[in-house]
């Protein structure tokens, strides 16, 4: 469906030069691309802009009879024939896809800087609290590489937190039962980075059907922003706010260039990276600031996860990232103990479970509850107990 010509040529005898904006479909996302191509191409007066929308329809743009002098597109699926196309070298290609195809990363190209989108989304959900995280890749059928996915293992190894990627393959898209599965698996909290806000809803979908608590358990974040599509389920979904404008703009930019033959046929061009605002539009899906002493809740999730490892107070702060003073002070208040009690207390509650379920000698069970010496868990369960460990199991044990 070709979107309306740019105003009359004042050259009549100029060239006109035919370019194509390949769209998934009339997203916002897709809508302000073609919106910054148009932007640009408004002082070309000898550009015909005319946008191809949907994957099937946006295939014939590569393999059909119609020529063309240019085509800016984020669907690159039919590699073959985009291929044959560049080696043609009638047609100037330039891509704007966070996921190009591997055999197609040569091509020209204009990208957001994922690097930066990712800190931002990830900044924004260590401040809720979450200390793991989680990215469900976005499966495809051709061998493809992923920047959003390279951008989220950077920022979780920037600040050592552990990172989940999801590992389904198979159909093109993810079947409800698999990413139940995959969401239910996930350690809790947990913040997810979401590849689209298509592909948020899903998460967000699953959740609800294996009930989990969103965002106290997982929050997510869609990597771009559709206001439409973000506020039309609940819980709404925060997002990243993309450029894309700007993409639209540059990728027109980068193929004036092309077309001028200001680069050699040849010569490789580096792709254009655009930076983002950072901003994010904070909704319910990541919105954990209603949440009364979250902070205290999650210190305590820790401490109980950790029960079996011998974790001292430095170990909680440390992992909160977060005042130590002001964290001792509220979870004192929160949960009437303090952080070293809550802590012997998980590694008694565990003690006793080994005690009464196992047959495990003493040693055993002293370091797989934490205690790290048998004198010293003789010592504490006794002083929390009333009753040397032996006693406690000869009394309870099944």
């Amino acid at each position: 469906m070709p979107a309306a010509s740019n105003r009359p040529d004042k050259n009549p005898a100029a060239p006109h030069l035919r370019i194509a904006v390949g769209l998934w479909d009339w997203s916002q996302w897709c809508r302000s691309l073609l919106h910054g191509v148009q932007s640009y191409a408004h002082d070309k007066p000898y550009w015909r802009i005319h946008a191809v929308v949907g994957p099937e329809e946006t295939r014939t743009l590569f393999r059909g009879p119609q020529y063309w002098d240019g085509i800016i597109s984020p669907v690159l699926r039919d590699v073959p024939a985009i291929c044959r196309m560049v080696r043609s070298k009638r047609t100037k290609i330039v891509s704007c896809t966070a996921v190009p195809p591997v055999k197609l990363l040569q091509l020209p190209a204009v990208r957001v800087n994922d690097i930066a989108v990712a800190q931002a989304i990830g900044k924004h959900l260590m401040a809720g609290g979450f200390r793991q995280f989680a990215y469900d890749e976005t499966i495809r059928s051709i061998p493809h590489h992923d920047f959003r996915r390279d951008a989220v293992i950077q920022f979780a190894q920037s600040v050592d937190c552990p990172l989940h990627l999801s590992k389904r393959r198979g159909s093109t898209e993810p079947t409800s039962r698999e990413l139940r599965r995959w969401v239910k698996n996930l350690p809790k909290p947990i913040g997810i980075f979401a590849w689209s806000m298509a592909a948020a809803r899903t998460i967000l979908n699953a959740c609800a059907g294996i009930a989990v608590a969103v965002p106290e358990q997982v929050a997510v974040v869609a990597w771009d922003d559709d206001v439409v599509l973000a506020e039309s389920v609940a819980p709404t979904i925060s997002a990243a706010v993309l450029p894309t404008q700007r993409l639209g703009y540059e990728a027109a930019k980068l193929m004036d260039r092309l077309l001028s033959q200001k680069h050699s046929a040849g010569g490789e061009i580096e792709p254009v990276i655009i930076e983002p605002s950072g901003m994010l539009q904070v909704r319910q899906s990541s919105d954990v600031n209603s949440i009364p002493d979250r902070v205290v809740h999650l210190a305590a999730q820790y401490i109980r996860e950790h029960a079996a490892e011998n974790i001292r107070v430095t170990d909680v702060i440390r992992h909160m990232r977060v005042s130590q003073s002001k964290l001792e002070r509220d979870f004192k208040r929160v949960m009437d103990k303090t952080l070293n009690a809550a802590i012997v207390d998980a590694h008694i509650e565990r003690a006793c479970q080994f005690l009464v379920e196992t047959r495990w000698p003493m040693e055993k069970i002293s370091a797989r509850a934490g205690f790290g010496t048998k004198r010293h868990f003789h010592r504490a369960f006794a002083a929390a107990m009333g009753s040397s460990p032996a006693e406690y199991r000869k009394r309870f044990s099944l």
